[in-house]
């Protein structure tokens, strides 16, 4: 099921604190399923809401699927994306028609709303090290046009992701490439059934390793 985030689309405006209202809103809907689901969050801001509604429902996910999207990004960061995106807007009458039609017509008051949240840190993203530490299968999923979330590729797989990239996708990997995006999630929740992901081949490896190491010490005493 579609879990429209607070001041996308339709919806009537944007809370003071965005993030804390769909993390809220998409764990209730993870704890409202009949079996554990397959989390999938677009970009910085839905990514985020994913991980941070999955990582605090332990056990009530199968996985998570994050697209456009890197773990390398620091708020600083992305905050000065969207001050260029807000600049962009300000100066190409395109480029604002495009944000509104992606985003909504609130589109403006939603990125007020995150500058405030990124500095005041209500709205954390996921780096690395989360990744590392986060308790259940997870996919990124990015396109292969944009430089910077190729880069995110490797780095994410070395700390426990599994990878797909879009070939001829940019950010928005879903709406470039939609039957692609579907195929590569697809496939991620049936290795998540048969236990064929990352996260399951560390997990075995991990219990092989206890599992020779209590051997030695066995050995040692004898």
């Amino acid at each position: 099921m579609e879990v429209r985030l607070p001041g996308h689309g339709a919806e009537p405006g944007v809370p003071e604190h965005p993030a804390a209202s769909a993390i809220s809103r998409v764990r209730k809907s993870i704890t409202d399923q009949p079996a554990p689901p397959v989390v999938v969050g677009l970009s910085y801001l839905g990514a985020a809401v994913a991980f941070h509604a999955a990582r605090n429902e332990p056990g009530a996910v199968a996985g998570v699927v994050m697209a456009g999207y890197s773990f390398l990004v620091s708020p600083d960061m992305l905050t000065r994306w969207l001050q260029g995106f807000t600049g962009m807007a300000a100066r190409q009458r395109r480029a604002r028609d495009h944000f509104a039609d992606l985003h909504g017509r609130k589109w403006e008051d939603l990125l007020t709303a995150t500058f405030d949240e990124l500095a005041d840190g209500c709205l954390s993203l996921p780096g690395l090290d989360d990744l590392r530490r986060f308790d259940a299968p997870l996919q990124l999923v990015n396109g292969a046009l944009l430089q910077n979330e190729r880069r995110a590729i490797e780095p994410a797989a070395a700390s426990g992701a599994d990878v797909t990239v879009i070939a001829g996708a940019g950010h928005v990997v879903p709406v470039d490439a939609p039957r692609m995006f579907a195929a590569a999630v697809e496939d991620f929740s049936d290795r998540i059934d048969t236990e064929c992901t990352v996260f399951h081949e560390r997990r075995r490896a991990a219990a092989r390793r206890s599992s020779t190491d209590a051997s030695v010490e066995e050995d040692a005493r004898v």
